[in-house]
């Protein structure tokens, strides 16, 4: 296995991206961090208020559902998960949702979001009256445990994450204000890369958007264990099945990102072979410059992962590569 970082490859000093977009799902109440707990896979019993993780939910067969953040406010946790999700999330939970003292809603207000540079966003005040505490800083270094900070105002939300880089922000706002967030990055020259551009930074740090787990996905055949599951919890939904996997030691495929050559012409949908044998579909395509190589993302049986050489994403060479979020391959 080949290691991933190119050194041809870096983003803009001040980059912005809209390509990522969320619905957010708010439980609220004295129930609502045990109640969530009960459902997705990390732990955030031990959350400090404005930390967060990332979590999977999953069904009773132990298959995800969702990919999320979770973060935690003074009096309630707040579920971000892609565009287009939230109305399902919040019915999976309110369908257990009996004697608990909580409420569940999806939020109406539609958000825009932005990912950008991590930086002095002295303009965060100016705009959305934000300002950046010392610890979203210090957790890029001292990664706090492992968790997220954010912080939050009537205007905006900020978090700091490292889906792109190790060092980015999130930065969402009601979409009425939409327009007032674009104006400021234009106002503070944050270049606006292209989405092309965004994937593969996401892919070179190996994180997966929803679209790119399938149906019928267990979380470790995600490899994103030591960031995303807790063994020592306790129960939630689908938990026998994480456990009983974790017993046997291996699964029967994996999601892994792919180099490919002559990226520019793969797309996402695009077939992957192993000796000729279809395996798999695309479901993100990332490169930085054309007729350059592309990173790719699939789900991919193990046992076509055995030997160099052997798998093809339409029709051209591709290599399994390192990232630097998903778990090392045990085949």
């Amino acid at each position: 296995m080949s290691v991933i970082w190119n050194q041809n490859f870096s983003l803009p000093d001040h980059y912005s991206s809209a390509l990522i977009q969320f619905d957010e799902v708010v439980v609220g109440g004295p129930d609502a961090t045990q109640f969530i707990s009960n459902f997705i896979t990390a732990d955030i019993n031990g959350l400090k208020v404005n930390e967060g993780c990332d979590a999977f939910f999953c069904d009773a067969r132990g298959w995800i559902l969702d990919i999320a953040f979770v973060l935690r406010n003074a009096d309630e946790i707040r579920v971000f998960v892609a565009r287009g999700r939230g109305q399902d999330i919040a019915g999976h939970l309110s369908r257990y949702h009996i004697r608990e003292n909580l409420t569940i809603h999806q939020t109406q207000e539609k958000l825009h979001s932005v990912l950008m540079s991590g930086g002095a966003e002295s303009w965060l005040e100016k705009y959305f009256e934000i300002s950046i505490p010392i610890n979203l800083y210090q957790q890029f270094s001292e990664k706090a445990d492992g968790n997220l900070f954010s912080t939050r105002t009537t205007s905006a939300t900020l978090m700091a994450v490292d889906w792109i880089s190790p060092s980015n922000f999130l930065l969402m706002v009601p979409e009425e204000r939409k327009s007032v967030l674009e104006d400021s990055l234009k106002a503070n020259a944050l270049r606006n890369v292209t989405d092309e551009i965004i994937t593969y930074a996401r892919l070179q740090q190996g994180w997966p958007l929803a679209s790119d787990i399938p149906e019928k996905t267990l979380p470790q055949e995600v490899g994103l264990h030591e960031r995303t599951i807790s063994f020592t919890k306790g129960c939630y939904l689908g938990q026998e099945t994480v456990a009983r996997l974790d017993a046997l030691g291996h699964v029967n495929r994996r999601l892994v990102v792919l180099e490919v050559e002559q990226g520019e012409l793969v797309v996402v949908g695009d077939s992957v072979a192993s000796r000729g044998d279809f395996v798999s579909h695309v479901t993100s395509v990332g490169y930085f410059r054309k007729y350059d190589s592309a990173l790719v993302m699939a789900v991919i049986p193990i046992k076509s992962l055995d030997s160099e050489g052997n798998l093809t994403v339409a029709g051209r060479r591709a290599t399994v590569v390192s990232s630097t979020f998903l778990d090392t391959l045990a085949t």
